[in-house]
């Protein structure tokens, strides 16, 4: 989850979401998690960390916001804008219609859209790659005889990759 205050990244905002429900890659049920997890915290004393937004955009097309529409149905959500933005075409999708809105590409507000969604991809792959190699570098250490999880994360945080360590 990225967060834009004013047009501007606000990344001490930012949060990574555990998937912990799902299993395998499924982007729909994925995003009803994320967005169901995110909307249990309005009006808690988490609130003051995440803060209600005023609109959520979902990378994705039409399949992704139906997925979140429910959810937002789910939690009686109605004072959140919610849209959606599909890649290809670059569509912007809202709940206020079934067609899609292309917006001019060289309008402002869509380099705005993009620049969020593509932030949100920089950081959901760079969490990933993060966690994928730190996977894969301890599977292989645990191989080995002798060492254990604490000297594994010795090494990882010493050398940071299995090359390094190499």
């Amino acid at each position: 989850m990225v967060v834009f205050v004013d047009g501007e990244a606000d990344r001490s905002s930012y949060r990574r979401f555990r998937i912990k429900t799902v299993e395998g890659a499924n982007d729909f049920a994925s995003l009803q998690e994320v967005l169901t997890r995110r909307l249990d915290k309005l009006g808690t004393n988490e609130e003051e960390k995440f803060p209600k937004p005023a609109l959520i955009i979902i990378d994705g097309g039409k399949g992704q916001l139906s997925a979140v529409k429910e959810i937002f149905a789910e939690k009686k959500v109605s004072d959140i804008e919610l849209v959606s933005l599909a890649k290809r075409e670059e569509e912007v999708f809202t709940l206020y219609s079934d067609e899609s809105i292309k917006i001019p590409h060289r309008d402002y507000s869509l380099k705005m859209l993009q620049r969020i969604r593509d932030e949100a991809h920089r950081f959901a792959i760079t969490y990933f790659r993060n966690n994928h190699s730190k996977r894969n570098l301890q599977s292989v250490l645990s191989e080995i005889d002798g060492v254990g999880k604490v000297r594994r994360m010795a090494l990882l945080n010493r050398f940071g990759t299995l090359n390094g360590i190499m």
